[in-house]
């Protein structure tokens, strides 16, 4: 399956599979302390909130799931290592992924395998290859935690171009 981002911002994007048709809205709202919500849209028209992220800026990221029904801080349930950018956690089935986070884009694996679950590809203008808005690529064994996934991705995404930011920083001196 192939979700589709309607714009180039990941936080504020409506996702449409193939045929055109909108499973999700993600909108985020604030400045210091935003917040994520993302919706799921249902074939009667019926939207559920499946989850919300809590950015803050002196305290930890909270992430709220629907599938879990609790939040939690969001680097307790996306775990990373010392020196390394990958995040690491247990989804509902109670396997453990793992969003591998890169400077072109994320991709998740059963932790433990190379086997390629969901992958991000970022918005291509055309020069070298066929452009295409960004969308994720997304294996059909993970679609009954499809909602979980999105919710970390957006998590994840946003670590991964935090820590774009501060490598450029840092190289600019």
């Amino acid at each position: 399956m192939r979700l589709t981002f309607s714009t180039n911002n990941y936080l504020n994007s409506v996702l449409s599979n193939d045929q055109g048709q909108q499973l999700y809205t993600i909108s985020t709202s604030g400045c210091f302390n935003s917040k994520t919500t993302i919706t799921k849209h249902g074939q009667c028209g019926d939207d559920d909130i499946i989850g919300v992220i809590t950015w803050h800026t002196f305290e930890d990221t909270t992430l709220w799931l629907k599938a879990t029904g609790s939040e939690v801080a969001a680097k307790s349930l996306l775990q990373s290592k010392l020196f390394s950018s990958n995040r690491t956690f247990t989804a509902p089935d109670g396997k453990t992924y793992v969003w591998n986070i890169r400077k072109t884009n994320c991709t998740l694996k059963v932790k433990g395998t190379n086997l390629q679950l969901v992958k991000y590809h970022k918005r291509n203008m055309g020069i070298m290859s066929p452009s295409h808005p960004p969308y994720l690529e997304i294996s059909p064994s993970v679609y009954h935690i499809l909602d979980v996934l999105l919710v970390t991705f957006i998590y994840a995404e946003k670590m991964s171009k935090k820590e774009e930011q501060a490598r450029a920083a840092a190289a600019a001196g």
